[in-house]
């Protein structure tokens, strides 16, 4: 954006930005219509290691020296900074010089950490580097009485130990697990594929690569829905739908009619608005295999004067490729009416050159007026506009003849 074509934008940009409007501090940056820039991530910096005294309008001051600042915010929580901002310049060359120049410099006593910004998704998976060269050791199912000594000792057999930490509560009580620092990655791997899965005491070790809060939550994220989705499969498979009842079963006499297959989560009859009876329902099982005892046994069987009918319930959207295969095997059957007693034209040749097809024609002993008019006429042959004339005055003529012999 070129300041000097919008002078009073500029202004407004120079004296408004970061200004306090009801206790909140005001934003101001040029409008990036092109979402590629926006989403990109050029030129954009992370900054950490703030002190709580830095705010935004500071934290700009710092960094406009070094080019044109398209954004600058520090991150706060109830009004709080939380120590850590991001600054994005108008180009990758900008970014550049200002993190060479101002990383690991000093302000208000603590060192800057600046670096490129790195998005979200990006950061929570592990690089190859990182599964292969970690150094940090994941402890866990540890007993009350072990001590960080004892955990010194036992992993110092496979390298240099820099630091042993157990996590504990308010109290000084042991959490159960803890964390094992190597001076080399060699070191780690030993004492991972020696001590995970073994005996401390009376307990099984938990020895692993340790993983940073995104990583563990992302994989408990998928882990969950795994679940989920699998606990919404068995669930599908445990639901059967019933049709053809009589209407004075209720939702009682269902669940009496399928207990004998298995435990019955529920069961229920749908109704009309005004409490009439469908005439179908649902019975939900505990597990896949009582709804298909329930399938193999009730199916076809007659209670009452009705043969039920039962299969396993499936969803409005599952039903409908379904329906539709079938709609079409029905279709494709027969290219012509079924009901050879329709009076149509003779269907003209076809594109590919085919003898020309004329179905039979046969009179029916009702009036002609009751017969399937021009039911088919059209619809197989792409006649041009004469040869659809010739053949529809012919048509005319036959059906003339008839009425008159009717």
């Amino acid at each position: 954006m070129l300041p000097f074509l919008f002078p009073s934008a500029s202004e407004a940009l120079r004296k408004l930005n970061h200004m306090y409007l009801k206790g909140k501090s005001m934003r101001l940056m040029w409008c990036q219509r092109d979402p590629f820039a926006r989403k990109s991530g050029i030129g954009n910096l992370f900054v950490k290691n703030l002190d709580s005294s830095i705010d935004s309008a500071r934290l700009e001051s710092m960094f406009c020296k070094f080019g044109t600042i398209l954004s600058c915010k520090v991150a706060e929580e109830h009004g709080k900074s939380k120590g850590f901002g991001f600054v994005q310049f108008d180009s990758e060359y900008s970014a550049l010089a200002a993190r060479t120049a101002l990383h690991d410099t000093m302000l208000e006593g603590k060192k800057l950490y600046v670096s490129k910004f790195i998005k979200k998704s990006e950061r929570t998976a592990p690089t190859l580097s990182e599964e292969s060269n970690f150094t940090n050791l994941y402890v866990k199912n540890l007993a009350d009485n072990i001590t960080e000594d004892t955990l010194q000792n036992m992993f110092a057999v496979f390298g240099k130990v820099c630091n042993v930490v157990i996590m504990k509560d308010h109290e000084g009580t042991s959490r159960g697990f803890g964390f094992v620092n190597f001076d080399s990655p060699e070191g780690a791997k030993k004492a991972v594929d020696a001590l995970n899965g073994s005996l401390l005491g009376s307990r099984t070790l938990f020895v692993g690569r340790a993983q940073k809060k995104a990583e563990r939550i992302k994989i408990l994220q998928h882990a969950d829905k795994d679940i989920f989705n699998n606990h919404i499969e068995k669930l599908k498979l445990s639901n059967v739908y019933v049709k053809n009842l009589d209407v004075r079963i209720d939702d009682n006499k269902l669940r009496e009619i399928f207990s004998a297959c298995g435990k019955i989560v529920s069961a229920k009859v749908m109704r009309y608005d005004n409490g009439v009876s469908r005439k179908f329902g649902f019975v939900c099982f505990s597990s896949p295999e009582e709804a298909k005892k329930a399938l193999n046994t009730l199916n076809g069987i007659m209670f009452g004067r009705k043969s039920l009918y039962v299969a396993i319930a499936r969803c409005r959207r599952d039903r409908h490729p379904e329906q539709g295969k079938y709609f079409a095997a029905r279709q494709s059957q027969s290219l012509y009416p079924s009901n050879c007693n329709v009076i149509a034209p003779p269907i003209g040749p076809p594109y590919y050159n085919l003898p020309t097809f004329h179905p039979p024609i046969s009179f029916r002993q009702h009036p002609i007026s009751y017969q399937n008019f021009g039911a088919n006429m059209g619809v197989q042959c792409p006649l041009g506009v004469e040869n659809y004339q010739q053949q529809f005055y012919s048509y005319v003529r036959i059906l003339f003849y008839v009425t008159d012999i009717s």
